[in-house]
């Protein structure tokens, strides 16, 4: 009896002395705190914080270090403080990052347990797993114009309107803007900023002036959403009294040619004022498709009635690939004729290849035809029995079946 009597002494004794009261100080604060059984003390040169498992019942900050303190046994915060979940807080409540000790008023609380994926539906928009919203499909955008290039000889001081076409091919509403390069001064359009739904067209009219002698090229352009197309332009402008006709002609096999090579021309001008030999000056000019002239020569020489000839026109070697535009202006005392064509300057070997290919065509023409001849040739050549033989055999088979 007296055994058992001292060991419960003894235990009353332990129990009473594992509870104790301890201050933790700084230079910036004081707070005595009450550490239960199964804590410890951590320290430094700097402050001194001492550690229990029970509910927290404050939190003390500053910029360097964070303590939380109380009684606690599973690591959860009291009503009032910072949440983020709910089951951080004793009440088993988060609300608007609060912890409280009751379902929140007006929304849903906030869980985070690891078997569901339902805390993430407030943020989604309700329910389900969590996931992404599906990506919306982009629609088509796209739009045609027509025509595609527009060529126009025209008096001087005279004018002429040509008809555009601009028609959305896409599923979506575009915004157009459309706008006249190089050749500004002699192209108005009639409406530059416009929208069309899907399907819609609109007609644009494109007032052309000659207001200069001469020939020139440029471009008008559409524009919608990143999506960029246009019509090429070519206006010849001659004078109201015209004595000379000219005529330039690029021959479709050579309409493709490389910097530094020859662009060959045929040249045809003609006498329509009095039949008799005058000089008539001749100029050649070689403009981009921004109407910049990168080649020009002269020459001055005497017409009677009609006269053709080929004119080379040296590309320069410094010309990138592109279009361009081969032009003979020709003068004769007031009169003024003009005459252009379109050609194409190409990367170094791609028009070889082209040239090679349209010879050996030919070739292989004219060999399968004199292939023919001789094949032709040689059966009439052969004697009148060879080339019965075979009836004859027929014949003889059949008197031999009677």
């Amino acid at each position: 009896m007296k055994k058992i009597l001292f060991i419960f002494l003894l235990a009353f004794l332990l129990l009473s002395f594992s509870v104790f009261s301890y201050q933790t100080n700084s230079s910036s604060y004081k707070q005595n705190v009450i550490v239960s059984v199964g804590g410890e003390s951590v320290n430094s040169s700097s402050y001194k914080t001492s550690l229990a498992i029970g509910i927290i019942s404050r939190i003390i900050n500053s910029t360097s270090y964070i303590n939380k303190l109380g009684f606690f046994y599973t690591w959860k915060l009291a009503t009032g403080q910072s949440c983020t979940a709910a089951d951080q807080c004793e009440g088993n409540f988060c609300c608007s990052n609060l912890c409280a000790s009751s379902a929140c008023a007006s929304s849903t609380p906030t869980t985070t347990s690891s078997g569901g994926g339902g805390g993430a539906a407030a943020a989604g928009g309700g329910g389900g797993g969590g996931g992404p919203l599906p990506t919306p499909i982009e629609k088509k955008k796209d739009f045609d114009v027509s025509p595609g290039s527009i060529k126009e000889q025209l008096a001087l001081g005279t004018a002429k309107t040509k008809s555009i076409t601009i028609k959305n091919t896409g599923e979506a509403v575009l915004s157009f803007n459309l706008a006249v390069n190089a050749v500004s001064d002699f192209v108005f359009l009639s409406d530059s900023g416009f929208s069309l739904g899907s399907g819609e067209e609109k007609a644009i009219e494109a007032n052309i002036i000659g207001k200069k002698l001469g020939s020139y090229i440029g471009e008008i352009e559409a524009s919608a959403d990143g999506i960029k197309k246009s019509i090429s332009i070519i206006i010849e402008v001659e004078s109201e009294q015209v004595l000379f006709d000219a005529k330039l002609d690029i021959p479709s096999g050579y309409k493709e040619v490389q910097a530094g090579d020859e662009l060959k021309t045929q040249i045809t001008l003609l006498n329509v004022g009095p039949p008799r030999k005058v000089d008539v000056t001749a100029t050649y000019i070689i403009k981009d498709n921004l109407g910049n002239a990168v080649y020009q020569s002269t020459e001055t020489f005497a017409v009677e009635k009609q006269t053709s000839f080929v004119k080379p026109f040296k590309i320069p070697k410094e010309l990138k690939p592109g279009d361009y535009l081969a032009i003979i202006e020709l003068r004769y005392e007031n009169s003024f004729a003009v005459s252009s064509e379109l050609f194409r300057v190409v990367p170094k070997g791609k028009g070889i290849v082209q040239r090679a290919a349209k010879s050996n065509a030919v070739l292989m023409s004219i060999l399968a035809l004199f292939v023919g001849f001789a094949v032709l040739f040689v059966y009439l050549m052969l004697p009148k029995s060879a080339r019965m033989d075979k009836p004859k055999g027929k014949s003889l088979r059949r008197k031999k079946a009677k």
